[in-house]
């Protein structure tokens, strides 16, 4: 199985140095969704704010850069009855 590795960049960048087997790009894709919804999360309960420039980088077993997901892009924000 491919190896993938997941770089966090926030206020601190941090490589993944270890990296994830996983069957396929769609389920790198899918998993560094679900960390940055994750993250989201865990920032609006600790500290009642979302940093949306953030970003987790997936790179393949060569280095690569094969996807990016933006945390602005990982959740929808809906404000009085219409998404914003």
């Amino acid at each position: 199985m491919p190896l993938y590795f997941f770089d966090l960049h926030n206020d601190m960048d941090a490589s993944d140095s270890e990296g994830q087997e996983l069957s396929d790009l769609p389920a790198a894709k899918r998993l560094a969704l679900k960390e940055a919804r994750q993250m989201i999360a865990a920032s609006v309960t600790e500290q009642g704010r979302i940093d949306l420039r953030h970003n987790i980088q997936v790179r393949d077993e060569s280095g690569a850069i094969v996807h990016c997901i933006e945390f602005e892009d990982a959740v929808s924000v809906q404000r009085g009855g219409k998404p914003v």
